[in-house]
């Protein structure tokens, strides 16, 4: 017999290699994804807020001015020119400014859910009569609901629209 059969074969293998623990960085791909997808959802986020107290904030220097004209009793005609500065906050200085008459009553009343000013015949004559009367108490709620309620019923309108282009 050989001195080499007597020896035990497993002290002929070599020690176990310990695995050194992974590395935190780099990431993988999916946390570089989904930090990304972090940051361009708060950057989104931030500029709907922005946007939304921006929006806010002309709003109620429009109730303002509007609560002003009413102490004042102002005419029919400088309520109508508040109602086209404030539609003038939220569409394009083409879309709005060019209207009057009949075509701005209809603007007016597509972004209500109420008849403003009693009626298209009335408003036209309270528009352009020649005599400077004061507006009405039912003229100031009339305007100020519109104020109001106008974001509502663009985005209300935008949703029709999306639904009728598909």
């Amino acid at each position: 017999m050989s001195p080499l059969a007597n020896q035990d074969p497993l002290a002929q293998l070599n020690d176990i290699i310990a695995l050194t623990p992974p590395s935190w960085f780099p990431p993988a791909l999916i946390y570089w994804l989904l930090l990304l997808a972090s940051i361009v959802a708060l950057v989104f986020a931030y500029y709907l807020i922005k946007k939304l107290k921006i929006q806010k904030q002309q709003q109620k220097s429009q109730l303002l001015q509007l609560q002003q004209l009413q102490q004042q009793n102002a005419d029919f005609i400088t309520l109508n020119q508040l109602l086209k500065g404030c539609a003038l906050n939220y569409f394009s200085r083409q879309e709005v400014a060019s209207l009057h008459g009949e075509r701005w009553f209809d603007f007016l009343q597509k972004h209500a859910t109420f008849t403003l000013f009693n009626n298209k015949q009335d408003f036209m004559r309270r528009l352009y009569q020649n005599q400077e009367t004061s507006a009405s108490n039912n003229d100031f709620s009339d305007a100020k609901r519109w104020i109001i309620e106008l974001p509502k019923q663009i985005k209300k309108h935008n949703q029709k629209q999306e639904i009728k282009d598909v």
